[in-house]
């Protein structure tokens, strides 16, 4: 093989590599620990973001009966975010 082929090799190996090394040490100064950030997100692992998500799930539940009084549901489903501290949750029902 010419130098020109294995030194095109060895860029290209080293550019696909290098983003996967480049940014840990500096991810703890960048972002805050995913084990203590604390979010509303229903897909999330935090106590607040637990309790959401078993707002919601609650809320899903209650819509699928055939006589669901929609006002109460979504009462519930504002009161239940309201005690879990994440009422943007429910805010476009």
């Amino acid at each position: 093989m010419n130098k020109y082929a294995l030194t095109a090799a060895a860029a290209l190996f080293l550019a696909a590599t290098a983003p996967s090394f480049a940014f840990d040490a500096a991810v703890g100064q960048r972002a805050p620990s995913q084990a203590t950030r604390v979010s509303c997100d229903t897909h999330a692992e935090d106590d607040q973001a637990m309790c959401a998500s078993k707002c919601e799930d609650a809320y899903l539940k209650d819509q699928q009966g055939w006589t669901a009084d929609m006002s109460k549901i979504k009462a519930a489903k504002k009161s239940c975010d309201e005690k879990c501290g994440c009422p943007q949750n429910s805010s476009n029902l």
